[in-house]
């Protein structure tokens, strides 16, 4: 009765797609299975990514914070992207899209949509390892 129901739903050309994924299970586990692994695979690579990045950005702020002490985080993203946006295709193959539902080429671009890397980003993290930074040029530090 519920697989009557679900053919009525699916219409003339869902129907087919139904009977064959009946049929052949084995084939559709396989293939579920190899999406679960790129999936899980992307996921490993955007979390090295992630951890990488924080690396990048605490050795190179500490880096430039102690050559410019006054320097902001927009300073600090406009002399960090470059380097990371060519290290980023260094660090991995692929991550998952931003709908998690298929595999992309790791760069700059598509990582940002997951990971944002941002002048905001680079405050939260040195703030979050206690690394004092300038905001907005004026004596505060990142809170």
């Amino acid at each position: 009765m519920f697989l009557a129901f679900v053919r009525s739903m699916l219409g003339s050309l869902g129907r087919p797609v139904l009977d064959f994924m009946i049929n052949n299970p084995s084939l559709v586990t396989g293939v579920l299975t190899v999406w679960l692994g790129v999936f899980v695979a992307g996921r490993l690579q955007l979390r090295h990514i992630e951890r990488k990045s924080v690396e990048l950005v605490l050795e190179m702020g500490r880096e430039l914070i102690a050559r410019k002490p006054h320097i902001t985080a927009r300073g600090l993203y406009k002399r960090i992207y470059p380097r990371w946006s060519e290290a980023v295709r260094e660090w991995a193959w692929f991550v998952p899209h931003r709908l998690d539902l298929w595999p992309v080429p790791a760069r700059p671009e598509t990582v940002q949509q997951k990971l944002p890397f941002s002048a905001q980003w680079i405050a939260e993290v040195l703030h979050q390892y206690g690394i004092p930074l300038e905001k907005n040029g004026s004596n505060t530090k990142t809170g």
